[in-house]
């Protein structure tokens, strides 16, 4: 008998929505834009630890970059050419649980033609092991040699945006490409990876002998940009992080109290940073949503108190009939109830949408994931709870004698 009560005043609640198209309107629209702005924030969050997630795997979990310099450094204006060949021929003879040691240098807005084609790119001198340190595979051709770094032959590596803005369909191998003013010898091309970091496309870059770097670019024999390093024993790379620093203080005879004069970068660093960095936008985006979805709490609610004016005399003819107060109050709360729900499936499809158009444009990803659904649905329902209730209290609280006669 209940139930049969129950599913009856729910009835007459779809009626009244249906009834109240403007006002149904109205409301599913401004519930709406909330949850187009929830679907974005849980959408962008997820795709900023996805990302992060695809940026720790590239990096390596036994790896650590080590840049010469500091951003203070770089701020007070002190040199940032640190690191030198020596310094990383001392490490390899120093650490020998890194498998891999790679130095890399670089100059970006160099023209790079084929043919008449040609592309500004971001060229990187470094050795033999480049692609194998950072796990990037050549899918087209092979690798430099050990043989043509020490005899700086001029060959190269090319990312996958590079070659295609040169060769288009062509194959490039063996193919020779102008890198400034001097011919090199494509040998292999990089496997094309789907991240880009910061807007910075990473498959625009060619990759060349350090030594040619040297001798044909930069001019620099003595210093370096960066190394990269990898160490087998991956449990213990938090003290080989700090071996190695202490290390490069004592070679550059950094003495107590004094700055170190190059950075050190393993995969913690890079968690801490998105970390902050997820924080800090969860904390801002939410703020902004519970904003937007709180002014269409309030929008509905006005309203449904409009409403209730408005339906004064409906109310007293079904109270005469022997609707109760909780009848009607359960009346509201099951419209407000339809409404949101419709407002939330409305807000998550057009802001599943949005998502896509926005990672369109690639600055970054919008990931929409079922979750999403099921928290617009809960936070309609909060929304029916919250701003219904006083509404629906209103109604149910209306004299039926003073309504008739109105």
């Amino acid at each position: 008998m209940v139930m049969i009560k129950f599913i009856l005043i729910f009835q007459e609640s779809l009626k009244s929505v249906l009834s109240y198209r403007l006002r149904s309107f109205l409301s599913i629209l401004s519930i709406a834009l909330g949850i187009i702005g929830v679907t974005l924030v849980v959408g962008a969050v997820n795709g900023a630890y996805q990302k992060a997630g695809q940026i720790l795997s590239m990096f390596g979990p036994d790896s650590v970059l080590v840049f010469g310099g500091t951003q203070k450094n770089q701020a007070t204006g002190f040199r940032t050419k640190t690191l030198t060949f020596e310094d990383l021929y001392a490490i390899r003879d120093a650490f020998p649980t890194a498998y891999i040691l790679v130095p890399m240098s670089a100059r970006g807005d160099i023209k790079v033609s084929y043919k008449g084609n040609y592309v500004k790119t971001f060229v990187v001198g470094s050795t033999e092991g480049y692609s194998k340190s950072w796990t990037w595979d050549i899918y087209e051709g092979s690798d430099f040699s050990k043989e043509d770094v020490d005899k700086a032959v001029r060959k190269c590596l090319l990312g996958s945006y590079v070659k295609d803005q040169l060769f288009l369909n062509e194959d490039p191998i063996g193919k020779y490409i102008y890198v400034n003013n001097f011919a090199c010898q494509v040998s292999g091309v990089l496997e094309e990876r789907g991240i880009s970091n910061f807007g910075v496309n990473i498959n625009d870059r060619v990759i060349i002998p350090i030594t040619v770097l040297s001798k044909f670019i930069t001019g620099d024999y003595k210093y370096i940009t960066a190394m990269r390093i990898r160490f087998e024993d991956v449990e213990n790379l938090n003290n080989r992080i700090e071996e190695l620093r202490q290390f490069l203080r004592y070679r550059h005879n950094l003495g107590d109290g004094k700055d170190d004069d190059f950075t050190i970068v393993g995969p913690g660093d890079i968690l801490k940073f998105f970390v902050a960095i997820g924080g800090a936008l969860i904390a801002f985006l939410t703020i902004i949503t519970l904003i937007t979805v709180s002014v269409g709490g309030f929008v509905m609610a006005n309203l449904f108190l409009i409403s209730v004016t408005e339906r004064t005399k409906e109310i007293g003819i079904r109270r005469a009939l022997g609707a109760t107060k909780r009848d009607i109050f359960l009346q509201f709360i099951f419209e407000f109830f339809i409404i949101t729900l419709l407002g939330a499936i409305v807000g998550f499809f057009l802001g599943s949408a949005m998502a896509k158009i926005i990672s369109s444009f690639k600055v970054f990803e919008v990931v929409i994931s079922l979750n999403i659904f099921f928290i617009s649905i809960i936070i309609s329902g909060a929304l029916a709870l919250i701003f219904g209730v006083a509404p629906a209290k209103k109604a149910s609280e209306i004299n039926p004698i003073t309504a008739i006669r109105s």
